[in-house]
């Protein structure tokens, strides 16, 4: 893993500024085990702050241990995936369920440090449509073969090119859709539940906090996140509302990844998104729709969960061409939020986009 290289007089600067006009309650602090961040934390803490290893789980940490991979189902292959966003990023995948004592040991090895007053998992789930159906179509090892009754991928060809999932609608962040995919992806949802519980059985073990990066609700389900059951986990959750982005997570990026997913007829690609969007109610208030969904779900279960959301400040050319207008827009969007995620990296978030944020908070 390449060191990034860190301003720490700049971040102290970026950090003040924030402090001048509100509160820090969390900071996360990425997992390259060389950076040497202690004057920092140890500031961050003076003045309040919660420090967060940030843990990507599913995902990145394979330069540190020989992971089971992921299985997909037509073939029984080793997923492949190959997308890139031209950084360090991987989004190649292992299997969510046989690798969790892998995980406790990367954390035991190099991250078990009293500085961390919680955990900030991230990559807590399946691919997204990036690699294409087939990618979806997964985990078919034998370990989830054993513990989740998989559908067989015969049960999952569709004859609709406009609604290949066969989505009959989306309501209070759940879907319906034909009966052999909606039967996958409950038990995708079932792993990443499960998974994430003996994870956080452990951190939780060891006195520490939890936080969970997750895609927005409309995405979720699709990568195997349940919010209904995962908001119970963690004390707070971060849904990635990224408008901006043109890589995974961004809202817009992954309807555009699902229409293409499926085959390369460009007729059916406009199909396949306008459906898509029909059904899911796309539209103005969109993302306070979702909210209030979150909201419900912790309201209804009293769940004492806190919701953060993500949005983006940073302004990486053709990934995430951040404005200052989006910021704007954004916050309004997620003020009935409990706090709001500056991502993704305060190392190379522009003085300009920091005041344009803290002048719309």
């Amino acid at each position: 893993m390449t060191p990034v290289v860190l301003d720490t007089r700049s971040l102290l600067d970026k950090i003040n500024k924030i402090l001048s006009k509100t509160k820090i309650t969390s900071v996360f602090i990425g997992w390259n085990k060389d950076s040497d961040l202690s004057d920092i934390v140890q500031y961050l803490k003076r003045n309040g702050a919660e420090i967060y290893l940030w843990l990507p789980v599913f995902s990145e940490l394979d330069s540190l241990v020989d992971f089971s991979p992921l299985i997909i189902g037509q073939g029984r292959e080793k997923a492949e995936i190959s997308f890139s966003i031209g950084t360090e990023e991987s989004f190649l995948f292992y299997c969510p369920s046989s690798n969790i004592e892998k995980i406790i040991s990367i954390y035991e090895r190099y991250y078990n440090s009293d500085i961390y007053d919680g955990v900030f998992l991230d990559k807590i789930r399946y691919p997204s449509f990036i690699g294409g159906i087939q990618t979806v179509i997964s985990c078919y090892c034998d370990y989830c073969m054993a513990g989740y009754d998989f559908p067989e991928p015969g049960m999952l060809l569709s004859a609709n090119a406009a609604n290949p999932l066969g989505i009959v609608s989306y309501k209070d962040l759940h879907y319906r859709l034909d009966e052999g995919f909606e039967k996958l992806f409950d038990r995708k949802c079932d792993v990443i539940y499960h998974s994430l519980e003996n994870l956080c059985t452990y951190f939780r073990g060891k006195g520490m906090k939890i936080g969970f990066d997750l895609f927005a609700p409309f995405l979720a389900y699709f990568v195997g996140q349940d919010y209904s059951r995962i908001l119970g986990l963690a004390d707070f959750v971060k849904p990635m509302f990224y408008g901006m982005t043109n890589a995974p997570a961004g809202m817009p990026f992954e309807i555009d990844m699902y229409a293409k997913a499926f085959d390369d007829d460009s007729g059916n690609f406009e199909k396949r998104k306008k459906s898509f969007m029909d059904i899911v109610g796309c539209g103005d208030d969109f993302i306070g729709k979702e909210i209030t969904g979150i909201k419900r779900i912790i309201d209804s279960n009293a769940y004492q969960t806190k919701l953060y959301a993500g949005i983006e400040l940073n302004y990486i050319e053709r990934i995430a061409p951040v404005t200052k207008e989006y910021i704007r827009e954004s916050v309004t969007k997620i003020s009935k939020c409990d706090g709001v995620v500056a991502s993704w990296d305060l190392n190379t978030i522009s003085d300009s986009h920091i005041d344009c944020f803290l002048e719309s908070i």
